[in-house]
Formats: C-alpha cells, sequence, structure tokens
C-alpha cells in the first residue's frame, strides 16, 4: 500500500505523485491575424499636401503671433544684447508652437487634423 496524507476525517488520500492526473488537451490558438497600429506608407502626393499645408500653417502661425504680440515683440526688438543667435533662437522657439497643433487625421479616422480645422480646409 502507497503512504499518503491522513485527511481530518481520517481517511487516507494518495500523495500527488502516487496518483497520475491525465492531462487535459489545451485549447487551440486562434488563427487571427493583428491589425497593424501603424499607419498605411502615404503616398507622395499626401506628404506633399501635408508639408504645404504644415508650411502654410506655419505663416499663419507666425503672423497671429507678431499680431497678437506686436507691443511685446517691439520691446524686445529694442533689447541692446539681441544678436543674430539670440533673434534666430526666439524665432523657432515661437515657430515650435505650431507644431503641437496635428496636421493629420490618424490611421483610425477618429482623430480631428486640427491644422485643416484651423486654415478652414
Amino acid at each position: 500500500m502507497v503512504k499518503g496524507q491522513v485527511q481530518s476525517n481520517g481517511l487516507e488520500v494518495p500523495h500527488e505523485k502516487d496518483a497520475p492526473r491525465p492531462r487535459s488537451p489545451s485549447p487551440s490558438l486562434p488563427s487571427a491575424e493583428i491589425p497593424s497600429f501603424l499607419p498605411p506608407n502615404p503616398s507622395t502626393n499626401d506628404e506633399a499636401r501635408e508639408q504645404a499645408m504644415k508650411d502654410k500653417f506655419r505663416k499663419f502661425w507666425m503672423s497671429s503671433l507678431a499680431e497678437g504680440f506686436k507691443e511685446d515683440l517691439e520691446e524686445i526688438r529694442k533689447e541692446p544684447n539681441l544678436g543674430p543667435s539670440r533673434l534666430a533662437l526666439l524665432i523657432d522657439s515661437l515657430a515650435a508652437g505650431a507644431d503641437i497643433f496635428t496636421s493629420s487625421a490618424s490611421a483610425s479616422g477618429t482623430d480631428m487634423n486640427e491644422v485643416d480645422v484651423i486654415m478652414g480646409e
């Protein structure tokens, strides 16, 4: 007789090693294709259109900043230590604000193209 564990009610239960358990078959894996999360490759025409829209929006953005902050920019222009490198840094910093707006809709089509909305296209 195989020695096993004794339950609280006094019955002897065979040890796990002594009692082989039948194996249950694993379920088969689904053969579903995983969709790509990357946007589809844009055509050259789409890339050119998007770049043109970005350039147009950047000009709009910079003219809006210049108009809205005209007095402040005039004061900055009068600064004696505003050299060409600092002026270029200021312009690049102001222009970087245009990059926070998305210029193309997502592949799922759920996101809004903010640049088109602002530019009215």
